[in-house]
């Protein structure tokens, strides 16, 4: 079913109620004038037949006493009366007591035997009158008075009475009342327009905020110039907004201490592993140091240990600058962002615990070098800390594969371990807050709630595969940056 706007609602019920209401007004307006006119004629037909019945009666009377020898009084009579009520009598007719026509304004009759005819029993109570159908369908009230004085009966007087009067009239009422109601529902069609503006445009406006708001957009805010409801509701959507936003920039900030507590974590994890890499170069300068100051004169010799100590400190200097640009605070910033080249200098931020825990890191990167937007110390330290993770998955050594491909517009990475897995029962809350597998010391149990929390930042997705066992794959999805973005972004 198509759904209707809230203008065109309002049009359909107040239209609706106009058609309901005149349609019930118009029926019953119908209803009491056909009554109040049928009871007119009604009234007007016993009259006429009551008056015509006395003359026909004494004319049939005195002719029969053989009083009178003129004929033609009773068609004068029926002419006369008829004469002067054209427009409501249709026929006339006069029987015998055996229902023969003997008199009748419709030649046609005489002489033929009329079923209706009252006979001679007659009728108490003044005239029938019963309601008919003409041969030309037209209907037809037809009123029928015994011709008697007290027990003798010369027969019946039949009239018959038009009721096309009443069908027009309450067609002509019919008709008015549906000009009536289109009268007005143009007139309602106009007001509701005028209405439209006033009452139910603001409330549009205000629906079409909250859309705004439902897609995220957090600043919109609705505007307070309509009625004073509207206005009230404007100002409780105005006030939820105030509270989300707070709520939201509350959020963003205990994410991000939760972000940087776990990247502190994460320095500690990577504490041993500088002391190694920063601990094999010194140990290199000071034994260099030393064979220099024994061999002074050895031009040849010092000259190599100056590039064996040349070469220490900038490892030393590398290793130091790579824990510090990690381990430092920084807001979001977002550019166009190498996955694989994120991947790579993780690897090698925490190459000593790999390497310890006999880990064998196997490469499958798309050649492509896909590109995202995205902040890279953000990425650094989500892939350090599914890394990590995987590690510490697998306590007897493993296997750690990187995968990057493209789907569907996007970049798709996997980290995959051959580790002890997930069980089934802990799979829908590992990324909620402090739960871990580990033993107690060994995590803070932050590091997929920080994970899930930078992927979502960032409009990707991360989900979670596990065969208890057999490892786990932990699959990250960000959309891609197009190489004609990506230009734009670099220029």
């Amino acid at each position: 079913m198509p759904q209707l706007g809230l203008r065109v609602k309002f049009f359909l019920y107040s239209n609706t109620l106009i058609i309901v209401t005149m349609t019930l007004v118009t029926i019953l307006l119908v209803v009491h004038e056909r009554n109040t006119r049928y009871e007119a004629i009604e009234r007007r037909s016993r009259s006429i037949c009551e008056v015509m019945a006395i003359p026909i009666t004494d004319a049939l009377m005195y002719e029969d006493l053989g009083l009178i020898l003129e004929t033609g009084m009773i068609e004068n009579n029926i002419s006369e009366i008829q004469s002067r009520n054209r427009d409501l009598m249709r026929y006339v007719v006069v029987t015998d007591p055996e229902g023969r026509v003997t008199h009748s304004s419709d030649w046609a009759l005489l002489g033929q035997t009329f079923e209706r005819a009252l006979g001679v029993q007659g009728v108490d109570g003044g005239p029938l009158l019963e309601t008919l159908e003409g041969k030309d369908g037209e209907r037809v009230l037809e009123g029928r008075t015994p011709l008697n004085i007290s027990t003798k009966s010369w027969g019946t007087l039949i009239v018959g009475f038009s009721l096309e009067q009443i069908d027009q009239q309450v067609r002509a009422i019919a008709t008015q009342a549906a000009l009536v109601a289109l009268v007005l529902m143009i007139g309602n069609s106009a007001l509701t327009a005028i209405y439209v503006e006033t009452l139910i445009r603001p409330i549009l406006a205000l629906n079409r905020t909250m859309r705004r708001a439902a897609r995220g957009d957090l600043s919109v805010r609705a505007r307070s110039r309509a009625s004073a409801e509207v206005r009230e509701l404007a100002d409780t959507f105005n006030r939820l907004m105030d509270e989300t936003e707070d709520a939201q920039d509350r959020e963003k900030v205990q994410r991000a201490q939760l972000a940087h507590t776990e990247k502190m974590a994460a320095v500690g994890t990577l504490a041993a592993g500088v002391a190694h890499e920063v601990n094999n170069p010194l140990a290199g300068i000071l034994t260099c140091i030393e064979n220099m100051r024994g061999n002074l004169d050895d031009r040849e010799m010092i000259e190599r240990c100056l590039k064996l100590i040349h070469d220490g400190l900038h490892r030393i200097e590398h290793t130091v600058v790579n824990l510090l640009d990690f381990s430092r605070e920084r807001k979001m910033e977002l550019a166009p962002t190498s996955i694989n080249r994120c991947l790579r200098h993780v690897v090698e931020l925490a190459k000593y615990q790999l390497r310890e825990g006999r880990v064998e890191v196997e490469y499958r990167l798309d050649p492509a070098d896909p590109f995202v937007m995205a902040d890279p110390f953000q990425l650094d330290q989500l892939f350090l800390n599914l890394m990590l993770n995987a590690r510490q998955a697998m306590p007897e050594g493993g296997r750690l594969t990187l995968r990057t491909l493209q789907a569907d517009g996007h970049v798709v990475v996997e980290v995959r371990d051959t580790g002890v897995g997930i069980p089934e029962e802990m799979r829908e809350r590992i990324f909620n807050p402090f739960v871990t597998t580990r033993e107690v010391g060994e995590g803070t149990g932050l590091g997929l709630t920080v994970s899930d929390s930078i992927v979502a930042s960032h409009g990707g997705r991360l989900d979670v595969d596990s065969t208890v066992g057999q490892g786990s794959v932990f699959r990250v999805s960000f959309p891609m940056l197009h190489s004609r973005t990506l230009g734009e972004n670099v220029s």
